[in-house]
């Protein structure tokens, strides 16, 4: 059996036991047939991550090859803090599973929390128009084009490290601090660019999708990742698929994770109700 999380749009945790739900390419809903209800909740964790395979900018074999360079991670806070470990973040941060969306359990998440991260269903992302003239963005925010496969849980993670205080800390000379280095002054999209050549970056992603309780995931999956976080006194959306931070409102480093749920409540949840989603945020490490 195995231990997975993964909430429905009630906010509260589904409680089922020896179960693994798998975000998959098929068009059709995941459904869960004659799940064991047990005594005590019990989680599972839906699986895999979507990284803009179905964007229409790129062939067939063009991102068959893309999901092979940048296959896709397992939704689970055990891989995402390895990853960002991996390439410079101090281990005193870490990623924690958000066990719904109440007052009360958002207050188990160890604080001060930094980003609050939601996997959700997107089999298909519309295209984004994208000006490839603006400046360099504040926060710091990147493309996810064609090329970066199912990248997209690594983005999140980066967006989350950079524009939080887990970002100021990056061990010198690291994957993530010399990659921040790089582009620091750059377009989203040829931050971007310069990820996909980032072979510092990509070996330690590719070391963590062979992680966790799945195989390695190359094929097209139909979750994606995105990333909030406290940015001026507002609260912002920062997803690669997008041509920009989206601003969701007001928000202080106290109230960023209560402000996020509202925002994914009104803007996930209610959108899609019947799906299932995976829900974390990066804080101080329990270790």
């Amino acid at each position: 059996s195995s231990r997975v999380v993964c909430l429905t749009s009630s906010s509260r945790v589904v409680c089922l036991t020896t179960l693994v739900l798998f975000a998959s390419c098929y068009s059709a809903p995941l459904r869960l047939s004659s799940p064991v209800l047990g005594t005590r909740p019990q989680t599972f964790r839906a699986l895999a991550l979507r990284g803009g395979a179905n964007m229409a900018t790129s062939a067939d074999e063009d991102q068959k090859t893309a999901r092979c360079n940048w296959p896709a991670l397992e939704a689970n806070p055990e891989v995402l803090t390895n990853f960002i470990h991996g390439v410079g973040v101090p281990k005193t941060w870490a990623f924690h599973d958000v066990l719904g969306l109440d007052a009360e359990l958002l207050g188990m998440v160890p604080q001060p929390a930094q980003a609050f991260v939601l996997l959700y269903p997107d089999a298909e992302h519309p295209d984004q128009t994208r000006d490839a003239s603006s400046e360099a963005s504040s926060p710091f925010f990147l493309w996810q084009g064609p090329p970066l496969g199912n990248a997209c849980g690594t983005i999140a993670s980066i967006h989350a490290v950079v524009n939080t205080a887990a970002g100021e800390s990056l061990v010198s000379g690291s994957a993530l601090a010399s990659f921040v280095d790089e582009t620091k002054g750059l377009h989203p999209q040829d931050r971007g660019l310069a990820l996909e050549k980032h072979e510092g970056i990509r070996a330690v992603h590719c070391a963590q999708a062979q992680e966790g309780q799945t195989q390695s995931h190359t094929e097209a999956v139909d979750h994606h990742f995105v990333c909030f976080v406290h940015s001026g006194g507002r609260l912002l959306e920062l997803d690669g698929l997008k041509g920009a931070p989206v601003d969701r409102g007001p928000t202080n480093q106290d109230s960023l994770l209560v402000d996020a749920a509202e925002v994914v409540k009104a803007e996930f949840f209610a959108k899609n109700p019947d799906a299932k989603y995976i829900l974390l945020a990066l804080g101080p490490s329990m270790d």
